[in-house]
């Protein structure tokens, strides 16, 4: 592709957008940033307008309505955000000649499958907000604009709700905890991944070569335990009265309070082979990245 001379960043206070909008100045000096006020994806008519005001030539979006359970309650919600929303900007960067980056998930798949997901598997989603994922990536496939899609998986960072917190707080308080065992996947912290994706960017501007659609994520595997533990080593000896339960999926269902919890795919695991090729490096394990940005997250929320 040629030269970016305007990046726009959608979706900046988010997991990713938040890592990714302090690091966009290493492809080019000409940024622009819009919150919620300045461009509300539900208003589909104000897309075009906006991006015809700013006319980027690159349009990251790291934008979408990513809360699982509610979104089998707000469907016109999630549907407007993941899927129209998606439609309208992927026709405008066919018209503009715009290169699109869009972030997707690994909920786009069943989980059924024992080995990781390679980006070619069949897509069968599980939950209402996969669906509406898996039906953006076909709106930009569609819409025949330049596109690059960044499928992840089990984000995690050093603010806003995730797992780490929600884990935090309940060592605080002393619960018992309960954790699923038999769902899989790769913990990945949004800062190690918005480094990542300025990498693939870059990669695609500098070699004029797009792989199209990129599993992003680190090495190994995980379960929600697993998870857990790591965080609680570095807790246990201030939080004593803490404990950690493995169980399945469905006997956490009889004991979770919220019993409208939208179905998780078993195994969310990534092939990351085709991103390890094209950026000619070893992506580092899961827990190592973990180790790096631990201490971090826990003065955020110990205090």
């Amino acid at each position: 592709m040629e030269k970016v001379n305007k990046i726009l960043l959608l979706g900046s206070s988010g997991q990713i957008g938040s890592n990714l909008k302090k690091k966009l100045k290493l492809i080019t000096k000409k940024v622009k940033i819009l919150s919620k006020r300045e461009l509300n994806l539900e208003n589909l008519n104000s897309i075009k307008k906006v991006l015809d005001k700013i006319q980027p030539n690159l349009i990251i979006n790291a934008a979408g309505y990513t809360k699982v359970d509610e979104a089998e309650k707000k469907k016109d919600k999630c549907f407007k955000i993941n899927t129209l929303s998606t439609n309208e900007i992927a026709k405008w960067c066919y018209k503009n000649d715009c290169f699109l980056v869009h972030y997707s998930t690994v909920y786009i798949f069943d989980g059924k499958k024992k080995k990781p997901w390679k980006e070619g598997d069949k897509k069968k989603p599980k939950n209402f907000y996969g669906k509406t994922k898996l039906k953006g990536e076909v709106k930009i496939i569609k819409s025949k604009c330049n596109y690059l899609i960044l499928r992840l998986n089990w984000i995690y960072n050093n603010h806003g709700e995730n797992f780490p917190k929600k884990i935090i707080k309940k060592i605080k308080e002393n619960k018992k905890i309960f954790l699923v065992n038999n769902q899989i996947g790769t913990p990945n912290h949004a800062g190690f991944i918005s480094d990542i994706s300025i990498n693939i960017i870059k990669k695609v501007i500098i070699d004029k070569k797009n792989p199209k659609i990129l599993n992003v994520s680190a090495r190994g595997k995980a379960n929600y335990y697993d998870f857990a533990k790591k965080i609680y080593e570095k807790l246990k000896n201030k939080y004593r009265d803490c404990s950690l339960t493995s169980i399945n999926s469905e006997d956490y269902k009889k004991i979770s309070s919220n019993k409208k919890t939208a179905e998780r795919p078993l195994n969310s695991l990534l092939d990351i082979t085709k991103l390890e090729n094209f950026l000619k490096l070893k992506m580092p394990y899961w827990d190592d990245v973990l180790e790096k940005r631990i201490n971090a997250i826990i003065k955020k929320y110990t205090k």
